[in-house]
């Protein structure tokens, strides 16, 4: 159930500086709205590594600017390893989509560690009456220009993932940007747009209700919360829509720090009870070495220039 690369994650030493972290409380900032699944993944990891460490560790959500308001107040933090920031892949999207960002993604943080990964699915609303990917290109394609798909906002990962597959299946549909998972959602639910990609966790409920079509999940294989659906590669080679989830500190974080932080959210995503919940939501534990996730990071911030360049997708 665990990437062999998570065993890596784990010294077997610690260097002096970092075996008295914590002195004090860890702060946790979540740059997202209480409830979404980036929120659940570090309120979970928060309830391993308080006891472990033996100091509060506090989740504080701060949202606003697409996740910008919160990593900016990590950015700003004294890099001692007692701000640290749980974010989504957005930080690696929004140097693409936002102007004037109060910090440089690549420059002002140390990349610590990808916690977990969560497939998007594309659903779409019955009304359209497709229930498979070879329906749901042939309903658009037949009436260009007729409907239109949300998002949480501009430049977020479901905008671009949507954006992604318009290129590859020559589709024409309008992009209706909303503030948040919840009213993109709701959208959907009430038919006032046709389709969107959504995180499981907010999807899952409405599919099982039949209020949502589940056409295509965004992995590489198939999610064990839904079996029965395709996954995006199967029409369209090498494509994946996957939301990751990850752990941040200030730069300037000393390198021993940074592994010694890396080890404790390792074993705390290995606790059976996370383990659990976070795979009955189809998000996967997915750690690896700080510095494996350092160029991670990097080759995505050029990835998702690229995607938004070729998309034609302006900064806001």
């Amino acid at each position: 159930m665990f990437p062999r690369r998570a065993l890596l994650a784990v010294p077997l030493a610690m260097p002096a500086v970092a075996q008295g972290f914590p002195t004090r409380g860890v702060r946790l900032i979540v740059p997202f709205a209480a409830a979404g699944p980036t929120d659940a993944i570090a309120r979970l990891v928060a309830a391993q590594l308080e006891p472990a460490w033996g100091q509060p560790v506090v989740v504080e959500n701060r949202p606003g600017a697409g996740g910008s308001t919160g990593s900016a107040l990590v950015a700003r933090a004294a890099p001692d390893g007692h701000t640290l920031l749980v974010t989504a892949n957005s930080h690696a999207i929004n140097p693409a989509v936002l102007r004037n960002l109060p910090f440089d993604t690549l420059r002002d943080f140390q990349a610590i560690i990808r916690l977990a990964d969560g497939p998007f699915v594309l659903v779409a609303h019955p009304s359209l009456g497709a229930r498979s990917m070879a329906e749901f290109v042939a309903a658009i394609r037949a009436r260009p220009g007729a409907f239109n798909y949300c998002t949480p906002g501009h430049g977020t990962g479901n905008h671009l993932a949507m954006e992604r597959l318009k290129g590859l299946a020559g589709l024409d549909i309008a992009h209706v940007p909303y503030g948040g998972a919840a009213p993109a959602t709701t959208a959907l639910l009430g038919g006032q747009v046709q389709a969107m990609f959504n995180n499981l966790v907010n999807a899952l409920p409405h599919i099982q209700e039949g209020r949502m079509i589940p056409i295509a999940i965004g992995s590489l294989g198939r999610a064990g919360v839904l079996p029965d659906v395709p996954p995006l590669a199967d029409a369209f080679p090498g494509l994946t829509a996957v939301n990751w989830y990850a752990a941040f500190g200030p730069a300037g974080l000393a390198p021993a720090l940074t592994d010694s932080i890396n080890a404790a959210l390792t074993r705390a995503l290995q606790a059976p009870s996370v383990v659990e919940r976070l795979t009955a939501q189809g998000i996967t534990p997915a750690p690896a070495p700080a510095a494996q996730f350092v160029r991670e990071v990097a080759e995505e911030v050029a990835e998702w220039s690229r995607v938004a360049r070729a998309a034609n997708i302006q900064p806001e």
